[in-house]
């Protein structure tokens, strides 16, 4: 299915700048970037995009969608001013079957998407997608559209109607049918596709979906652009994070990621810093003292926030891939061993015994299988009510926090002993959980 994006408008409640709202910035990607590569995740591969307003910056700057994986072509609208559904007629003859349409100011996500495209309409019916929660925050409800919706059909649409029930997320599913709505209003002189749409509507041809459980929001002001922020930097944490990583880790790694993400720095680069960062860890324990340990063990601590960062950072500016994930699974094993090695060594020229080699060997060896058990416990586990009510993961980040601790209290080889308990416990418990799961599915 394709999608037709309106950034035609000049309004911009936002800023005083020159540019047009569709390329404010938001976390290094312009608005039109982030509903385009949005769609993407849905399948959406072929866009057209209707300009008027600095139509040669926007085409500038999206191009063809080459860069994207994208085809992108536009429609310019010299009569822009007259109102967006001037924008929207001008599509007329674009598009042989149905097609998506969504508005340059208005971020999703893209569950929106794919539920419209699951959708059958009736005949020639279009779909509106509807939020009722009305009493949101991400939306100006004084100037919003507000609809009336009885059995997932618009009643009543309008900016000023007195009862209402939801209101328009401005995310549509047309037919052709609308060009004609558009094409009567506009030889009355009503410009906007509100209008059409209220045409539609009292035709009965305006159905809807329900997104309320989707996030959505319409960023047209200040206020609305903080609040798009703050919901994007809540969406970087993971379902699995549990309390340390959730309220301790976390709340760096965001900071980090959101001066990192106005920079064009590459996620594999943050992976790459984050492994020399863990070797240098290894190598201020390996090189022995208690300054220098101490040392260490705050640098693996960085080096954990750095590993959160990437994974922030690709999903930020859609710069997420299978090779990535990969690449930093397989640096990950690489810092924990020799960090763990830089820990062995350091121990055992204090204490001079090989007790510390096999203690060691168990840490590591506890550590590695502790990461690959995660993989399938995550996958089959993780979604079990039991499991959503303990507090703590056994994971990275509580290897490096109990490295972290034996550290600074200068328990090496009890850090060790922890370690090599503790994981292998854990994984030889995951093993047999995961047997069971196995067997019943």
């Amino acid at each position: 299915m394709e999608a037709l994006i309106i950034a035609s408008g000049r309004e911009n409640k936002i800023n005083h700048c020159s540019y047009p709202k569709p390329l404010i910035p938001i976390f290094g990607l312009s608005l039109i970037k982030r509903i385009i590569l949005r769609a993407k995740l849905a399948d959406i591969t072929r866009f057209k995009i209707v300009v008027g307003y600095e139509a040669n910056q926007i085409m500038e700057k999206i191009g063809n969608g080459d860069n994207y994986g994208i085809h992108v072509n536009y429609i310019f609208n010299p009569e822009w001013q007259k109102g967006n559904g001037t924008s929207v007629y001008k599509a007329k003859g674009y598009f042989k079957d149905n097609f998506i349409l969504l508005m340059a100011d208005k971020l999703f996500d893209d569950s929106i998407l794919r539920k419209l495209q699951q959708v059958e309409p009736d005949g020639d019916s279009c779909i509106l997608s509807v939020d009722h929660k009305i009493s949101g925050d991400h939306f100006n409800i004084d100037d919003i559209t507000k609809v009336w919706v009885e059995n997932n059909k618009v009643e009543k649409i309008g900016k000023n109607i007195d009862r209402f029930n939801g209101v328009d997320a401005g995310i549509f599913l047309y037919s052709s049918i609308v060009f004609d709505a558009l094409e009567k209003n506009i030889a009355q002189g009503k410009y906007s596709l509100l209008a059409a749409n209220q045409m539609l509507s009292n035709m009965g041809r305006l159905k809807t979906i329900d997104i309320s459980d989707n996030f959505w929001i319409d960023v047209d002001h200040k206020k609305a652009l903080k609040k798009t922020k703050k919901v994007l930097i809540k969406q970087l944490k993971k379902p699995e994070d549990d309390a340390i990583p959730r309220y301790l880790y976390r709340k760096i790694s965001v900071l980090i990621s959101s001066r990192l993400s106005h920079f064009n720095i590459h996620p594999n680069h943050i992976t790459l810093i984050s492994f020399f960062l863990a070797a240098l860890s290894g190598l201020f324990f390996f090189l022995g003292g208690y300054p220098k340990i101490v040392i260490g063990a705050f640098i693996a601590q960085l080096s954990w926030i750095f590993d959160l960062c990437d994974g922030e950072i690709a999903r930020l500016k859609f710069k997420e891939s299978k090779f990535g994930e990969f690449l930093d699974r397989v640096l990950d094993r690489y810092a924990d061993a020799l960090i763990i090695l830089g820990i062995i060594f350091a121990c055992f020229q204090s204490m001079k015994t090989t007790w510390v080699w096999l203690v060691g060997f168990f840490a590591l060896i506890g550590s590695f299988m502790n990461s690959y058990t995660a993989l399938d416990y995550d996958k089959f586990i993780a979604s079990k009510a039991f499991i959503k009510k303990r507090t703590i993961r056994m994971g990275r980040e509580i290897r490096l926090l109990i490295v972290f601790i034996g550290a600074v209290l200068n328990q090496l080889f009890a850090l060790l002993l922890v370690l090599s308990i503790v994981t292998n416990a854990v994984s030889i418990r995951r093993l047999f959980v995961l047997r069971n799961e196995y067997k019943s599915s």
